[in-house]
């Protein structure tokens, strides 16, 4: 097959750490893979020699730049592309212009749980399916009614299990706690920063890393961080470390995880963590509760509460047994229901299907 998949993102989340580990994996299939994105894209160093040779460079700047779409038809027709795949929303109404023009099928990929503009039924009617990484995403569609049930598919996100090393760190007196992700409020770090005030008056040794960039123009939502943070006498406690080319490597430091997101479509960096085998900690967002599907996976505390969090924190960093069950299981777990084959054969095939399709319309 001969697919482009496009993306306009600046900056490296769980959707594009899909785009990734998609483009790599089906290249090494024997797939001919190219890429639709932003000048400078960070996705760049991430892809393998055989697909960085397949990428076009375009502006993708909003939803109505008719310029790249048009720019994205001729790609497609110069290059024999069967078949597009857009991932972020404004690049949605761009791929679904360009594949008419070029006369070739395209499918989106729906990354977040965010409401859908009922604009979208209209500009995306003609898309062969909306990919749903996660049951989640897939009820939330079908509760909007954007699309008909039938083009909704479900297929899961996927890790590459043989990148993650699991975690073999001696737990000493000083016990440390890790979370990742941008620092945009929806993930919930101010949370986690007043749960550690908690924790810390009753464990004094504990320390905090939060590792994640700051996306926001001015920087003002670190900034905010930093001042409760020093508000509540937490500088020696929590530290702000920034990004981190390589958490899988970096969390196998800390002796826990904790997801303190107000939303969370899947919770792609807590599927890493236990890759990583660490025991988790998460809020119930409906991502987090779609891979801590059980008891001996994780433990989940209500959004939104410092306090429940806090307990939770104290309670597994003293129970050294639960915290080693839960790492046990949940890498077990990642691995049998969220691998990175199972993901790439079922896009295959709904590829697959889309060009089928599209071949019989042609003909009839």
């Amino acid at each position: 097959m001969r697919v482009l998949q496009i993306c306009s993102a600046r900056s490296i989340g769980g959707g594009e750490r899909h785009v990734i580990d998609l483009s790599n994996r089906m290249s090494d299939r024997g797939h001919e893979v190219f890429l639709a994105l932003v000048p400078g894209s960070p996705l760049v160093t991430q892809l393998e020699k055989a697909v960085t040779e397949r990428i076009v460079s375009l502006p993708l700047r909003n939803a109505l730049d008719i310029s790249s779409a048009v720019k994205i038809a001729r790609y497609v027709r110069s290059h024999n592309i069967q078949l597009l795949n857009a991932h972020l929303a404004k690049d949605y109404p761009i791929t679904a212009a360009a594949a008419r023009i070029a006369k070739v099928p395209f499918v989106i990929t729906r990354h977040v749980l965010f409401p859908m503009s009922r604009l979208h039924r209209v500009l995306l009617r003609k898309a062969s399916f909306v990919i749903a990484p996660s049951n989640a995403v897939a009820e939330n569609l079908k509760r909007e009614g954007i699309f008909p049930p039938e083009k909704v598919a479900t297929i899961r996100y996927g890790l590459d299990v043989d990148r993650f090393e699991q975690s073999h760190r001696q737990s000493d007196l000083l016990l440390r706690v890790c979370a990742v992700g941008n620092l945009d409020p929806v993930k919930g770090f101010d949370v986690l920063i007043r749960a550690a005030q908690i924790v810390h008056t009753d464990n004094p040794s504990i320390r905090f890393e939060i590792i994640g960039e700051d996306r926001s123009e001015n920087g003002e939502n670190r900034k905010a961080l930093e001042e409760l943070v020093q508000q509540l006498g937490l500088v020696d406690v929590v530290r702000m470390s920034g990004w981190s080319d390589d958490v899988a490597r970096k969390m196998t430091g800390f002796d826990l995880f904790v997801s303190s997101s107000r939303s969370e479509s899947f919770g792609f960096v807590i599927a890493e963590a236990m890759l990583c085998g660490l025991p988790v900690i998460a809020t119930e967002t409906e991502g987090a509760k779609e891979i801590i599907s059980d008891l001996p996976l994780g433990v989940l505390v209500p959004i939104d509460s410092p306090e429940p969090l806090a307990n939770a924190i104290n309670d597994l960093l003293n129970d050294e047994m639960k915290r080693r069950q839960l790492a046990k299981f949940g890498r077990a777990h990642i691995e049998q229901n969220f691998s990175l084959a199972r993901m790439v054969i079922e896009t295959e095939a709904l590829y697959s299907k889309v060009l089928t399709d599209s071949v019989q319309v042609t003909k009839a």
